[in-house]
């Protein structure tokens, strides 16, 4: 059962080509050289961030999502943080399962971070140091109820989300590999698989997005899948794909048809501390066919109610699911952040 299905617009494959660049950079090694900046020139936004599906209860995921200056896009956008001015205003969401009261906040970057032009250390106040250059990174946070530290390495295997053109909007996010701890009200637990170090810097430009969705899933010890869907102003499709890699190999990315329905919401509709209204999915479902039209992955998804306020303006959380992938059976517990205003 589908419900409030809206009818995308899909433009011709042309014009994406025209204003968005990212196709042709999928499926080659990641550029060592390719910047990690904090917000500078033009570019008043910039987002690091490593997600962590599939982890053991009482966790389910981690997601440590970082924004340094507030974009304009509206449905990205935490107007209520800001104390002084958009681009000296940082929030950071610490997104698990546990859900601890200080797991979102907010920062004056000029008085609470210490953040390297390069990106290379980022502390915001005393709840999360992110270190490294590419390929090894470090994350930590002490002092707290729920703290960790990861050890992080990435493969050369990247998704390019969206590169539009005269570089105004960039985001990308590279295969890694983790090993390290999670520690809950003294409670260790040793961890390590298959993660996302992400990066996307903008323009300070607003985009009119009524809708977006982003999971990922570990397949295995090795393989990665993500899905994205965002959604524009009169539903047109600003992006609606299934990216595949590997250890081992670059992948690819897939299109054809793409199909993301939600089949049940939560009975509660949810208001942002910015104002904004909608409702959270509880089950639903998503896939996609390979270039010859057969299918490569079908997921049903239950959703296992940690959603967590901070995904820019928006939620993540973590689902059970079960499906195929290239005719195999597979289950797990992915990772999903979620805004949809249109509903």
């Amino acid at each position: 059962m589908k419900l409030f299905s809206f009818q995308p617009f899909v433009a011709p494959k042309f014009v994406y080509k025209i204003l968005d660049r990212s196709e042709t950079h999928n499926c080659i090694p990641f550029d060592p050289r390719t910047p990690t900046h904090t917000p500078k020139g033009l570019y008043g936004c910039v987002h690091y961030g490593v997600m962590i599906p599939n982890l053991p209860a009482p966790f389910n995921f981690l997601n440590l999502l970082t924004v340094v200056g507030q974009p304009k896009v509206k449905l990205f956008r935490n107007e209520h943080l800001i104390k002084t001015k958009a681009i000296d205003t940082a929030n950071v969401l610490i997104g698990t399962a546990v859900g601890t009261q200080d797991h979102f906040r907010g920062y004056s970057v000029k008085n609470d971070c210490k953040l390297a032009k390069d990106g290379s250390s980022l502390k915001f106040g005393n709840d999360l140091l992110l270190e490294g250059k590419y390929p090894n990174f470090h994350a930590k946070r002490q002092g707290h109820d729920f703290i960790f530290d990861l050890k992080i390495r990435a493969t050369d295997k990247f998704a390019d989300f969206l590169h539009i053109n005269f570089e105004l909007y960039n985001h990308w996010a590279l295969l890694c590999e983790y090993e390290g701890y999670l520690e809950y009200q003294g409670k260790k637990t040793e961890i390590k698989g298959l993660c996302t170090y992400e990066y996307a810097r903008a323009v300070n430009i607003n985009m009119d997005i009524k809708s977006f969705t982003y999971h990922i899933l570990n397949i295995d010890e090795k393989t990665q899948v993500l899905m994205v869907e965002a959604i524009g102003l009169l539903n047109w499709v600003y992006q609606r794909r299934v990216y595949v890699r590997s250890v081992d190999d670059h992948g690819a990315i897939y299109s054809k048809e793409f199909k993301f329905n939600v089949t049940k919401f939560e009975p509660e509709r949810k208001i942002t501390p910015n104002g904004l209204s909608m409702r959270l999915p509880q089950t639903f479902d998503w896939s996609v066919c390979d270039d010859n039209g057969q299918p490569l992955i079908s997921i049903v998804g239950l959703a296992n109610g940690d959603f967590q306020y901070g995904m820019a303006g928006g939620y993540a959380g973590s689902y059970q699911y079960k499906g195929t992938f290239k005719g195999k059976a597979i289950d797990g517990t992915g990772y999903i952040e979620y805004l949809d205003t249109r509903r």
